[in-house]
């Protein structure tokens, strides 16, 4: 008698990378092995030297801050016909421009130094991204 057969074979599979795949790989490692951390930094410090003076996102976001408190506090003087810094009485002739100029100015003011700090802010992370290697 002849062994039977079930009809099953077997097949050995094996996965191999690409070449390009593989050689892309080398390199970026190379680049990451070559350059130490300390050199990234003085790349990135001397490329933000180069660029200008930037302030904070804190400094954007105190001024935001103290603005916005002007801005409002100018529109609650007008509301309650107090002086203006204790010197200008409401019936002197520039306290409603001082205080409209205070107010229709602060509010857009105040909106635009927030949305500065917040763009601050994201780029002092994408910088700190940038020299953990992320």
């Amino acid at each position: 008698m002849a062994p039977a057969r079930t009809g099953r074979r077997s097949w050995a599979v094996r996965a191999e990378q690409k070449e390009s795949t593989r050689q892309q790989t080398e390199k970026t490692t190379q680049e990451q092995e070559e350059e130490p951390v300390w050199v990234r930094r003085e790349r990135e410090r001397e490329l933000r030297a180069q660029g200008g003076v930037e302030l904070p996102f804190g400094v954007y976001l105190l001024a935001s801050a103290i603005v916005a408190i002007a801005a409002v506090g100018s529109i609650f003087e007008f509301a309650n016909k107090n002086a203006v810094f204790g010197v200008i009485q409401p019936d002197n002739a520039l306290y409603t421009p001082i205080l409209g100029i205070f107010a229709l100015t602060g509010l857009p003011t105040s909106g635009w130094l927030f949305f500065k700090s917040i763009q601050a802010a994201n780029k002092a992370a994408e910088d700190m991204d940038k020299l953990d290697g992320f």
